[in-house]
């Protein structure tokens, strides 16, 4: 494998000939340092932003983690990570500081966030700048954390002391055998903690490929898990001996599919595939599916024509209030989710009559737009304003003041000289084999070493 110093003289760099005292290695670092420092001082500025919401809390901007993404054009996942962030910082002193050194890139910031307790501060700080973003997550994710409250949490509140019947209170009753140790209460169990709440999350990535991310407790992972083995047992048995993880799970989900007795709800809950007239073949997003999905839904699939100007039209004008279900999807085809500026949301969407149906407005495609329930409730009660033609692409959103909402507030002002070099210095990680059995983080209270901060 060639490394930076196996270049050749022929090699080039940013379009000018190499130079053999070019150090890619170093100019990597300091990139990486810059990257590193300005994302912490986005951080800094989002800590600001939490403590003051009236500065950008409004119409379809309910969380700091969406204004972050509307106003400086991130992604949403992006901006989730640095509000995560952004809420430890106070916990996490020394990472943070390491961070705005430009010592620990934001991918490193925020497992360490995301999972490190707040008394491991100075030693995931010393070890996260030797581990990749895989090693870190992996560490903090499997290391058993004893929980320990943080100094600053306020003590919960004592509990109201129960009234007490004197008529059966053994302190003024002559015949308690001891009076003292019947006013004590009986300590009951310990209160479990909480569980953590189990997380899913699936859908479709800007690069067009499906996702499913799953977190749950023990028991139903396994349940999960048992149900993926069966259905690759059962795929292996029946003569596919090429069996990956992916297609035991379509089988579990075709499965269920296939108990749907009801025709309705077999057509609401059917994969709908669409074929364009230029020959490309789209999912419900707009994306473009390969040639070979094409070619298999159209050699056996079940097509069901829909024409704009053909028999079956997709505006029914005035003649029914209800949308159609082939109107209702390429609407929700044509807007690729909620429609309103900033809203990221793809799923479980309403189909919504720009002039209500009641002030004479048709139910055609034009007239009809993908909102999500939060902002199809918001525009009922006056607090979002929408006109325009969705066909042409020209409708406008307003907020209760009147005033317009832009697709994106970001603003970028191009810098007119480089950024200020920061304080530290970033050393990339390793990348060496990590040996987990062999980490220990000494726990508060057991005598470890003081540290400077």
């Amino acid at each position: 494998m060639n490394t930076p110093n196996d270049s050749t003289p022929d090699d080039s760099v940013g379009g000018a000939g190499f130079d053999a005292a070019f150090d890619l290695d170093e100019e990597l670092n300091i990139v990486a340092g810059h990257l590193n420092a300005q994302h912490a001082r986005l951080v800094d500025l989002t800590v600001t932003m939490i403590a003051n919401p009236r500065a950008w809390r409004g119409p379809g901007v309910h969380t700091p983690e969406l204004f972050l993404a509307w106003r400086t054009g991130l992604s949403t996942q992006r901006a989730r990570q640095i509000v995560a962030i952004a809420n430890r910082v106070s916990e996490l002193p020394h990472c943070i500081d390491a961070f705005r050194r430009g010592e620990l890139a934001v991918d490193q910031m925020f497992a360490i966030a995301k999972r490190a307790p707040w008394w491991i501060d100075h030693e995931i700080c010393d070890l996260g700048r030797m581990l990749t973003v895989s090693q870190l997550s992996r560490t903090l994710a499997t290391y058993p954390f004893p929980d320990h409250p943080h100094p600053d949490t306020p003590p919960a509140e004592p509990a109201e002391p129960a009234a007490v019947d004197p008529a059966v209170d053994p302190a003024v009753d002559p015949g308690a055998a001891d009076p003292a140790a019947a006013k004590q209460t009986p300590a009951g169990p310990t209160p479990a903690e909480p569980a953590p709440k189990d997380k899913m999350w699936f859908g479709l990535g800007d690069d067009g490929r499906w996702r499913l991310q799953v977190e749950t407790d023990a028991l139903c992972g396994m349940t999960i898990e048992n149900a993926l083995r069966e259905a690759r047992d059962q795929l292996f048995q029946d003569g596919h001996p090429d069996i990956e993880w992916p297609d035991a799970l379509r089988e579990v989900c075709e499965r269920s599919l296939a108990t749907i007795s009801e025709p309705a709800r077999r057509d609401r809950y059917r994969t709908h595939i669409y074929l364009k007239t230029d020959g490309q073949c789209c999912d419900d997003r707009g994306f473009n599916l390969p040639d070979a999905i094409r070619q298999y839904i159209t050699c056996d699939g079940l097509l069901t024509p829909t024409l704009i100007d053909g028999a079956l039209p997709i505006s029914i004008g005035r003649t029914g209030r209800m949308i159609p279900q082939r109107t209702r999807r390429l609407v929700i085809l044509r807007d690729g989710g909620c429609a309103v500026p900033g809203c990221t949301q793809t799923h479980i969407l309403e189909v919504h009559h720009i002039i209500h149906w009641e002030n004479g407005g048709p139910t055609d495609t034009w007239n009809l737009i993908a909102l999500c329930p939060h902002h199809h409730r918001m525009h009922h009660k006056g607090a979002l304003g929408i006109n325009g033609n969705a066909d042409g692409g020209t409708v406008i959103f307003t907020d209760r003041n009147g005033d317009l909402l832009r697709p994106t507030g970001a603003k970028p002002k191009p810098p007119g000289a480089p950024p200020p070099p920061p304080p530290g210095r970033y050393a990339h990680p390793l990348g060496e084999r990590l040996d987990t059995q062999h980490l220990h983080f000494p726990e508060p209270g057991t005598g470890r070493p003081t540290r400077a901060a």
